[in-house]
């Protein structure tokens, strides 16, 4: 596989990834990231809570039940996910992980190529390290088009 190839696979799969969420919660991630190398792939959706999630967050019961909210759609729509990355781009999914975060507003859903997935926090005051979600994304056709000069294809 070409870097080339392999550039517009990581593309194609985070575009996946990011629109399942989008139709799942009705809000876009706030990144998609892709990580690949040697045919092994890592995707991570990071999410900002809605004003009411955030809301609910600020106390511990409330805390609990967004924490619950968000395992309970991650676990209940990862095969959905899955198998949405595959149809679109062939790329199958299969080590996957949540990490809600109460105390920032996010959640962190990693997926990988591999059989497994480990998660290492490294603490706050880190900076974003993600790539925001190009806007494009939810263009219609006709606008992806003449937003990447007509050929498809994301420009930088």
């Amino acid at each position: 596989m070409t870097k080339h190839s392999a550039e517009r696979l990581a593309r194609q799969v985070a575009q996946a990834a990011g629109t399942f969420e989008h139709l799942l919660l009705g809000r876009a991630p706030t990144s998609v990231t892709v990580v690949a190398h040697d045919g092994w792939m890592v995707v991570s959706l990071h999410e900002s809570f809605s004003t009411v999630e955030r809301r609910l967050a600020a106390d511990e019961q409330g805390s609990d039940r967004v924490r619950d909210f968000h395992q309970y759609l991650f676990d209940r729509s990862l095969d959905s996910l899955v198998g949405h990355v595959r149809r679109s781009t062939g790329v199958t999914l299969q080590g996957a992980i949540a990490h809600v975060d109460t105390a920032t507003g996010s959640v962190l859903k990693t997926f990988t190529t591999a059989s497994a997935v480990d998660l290492f926090l490294l603490g706050r005051g880190l900076p974003a390290l993600g790539v925001p979600v190009n806007d494009h994304r939810h263009a219609t056709a006709p606008q992806r088009a003449e937003m990447a000069g007509g050929n498809g294809a994301a420009r930088r």
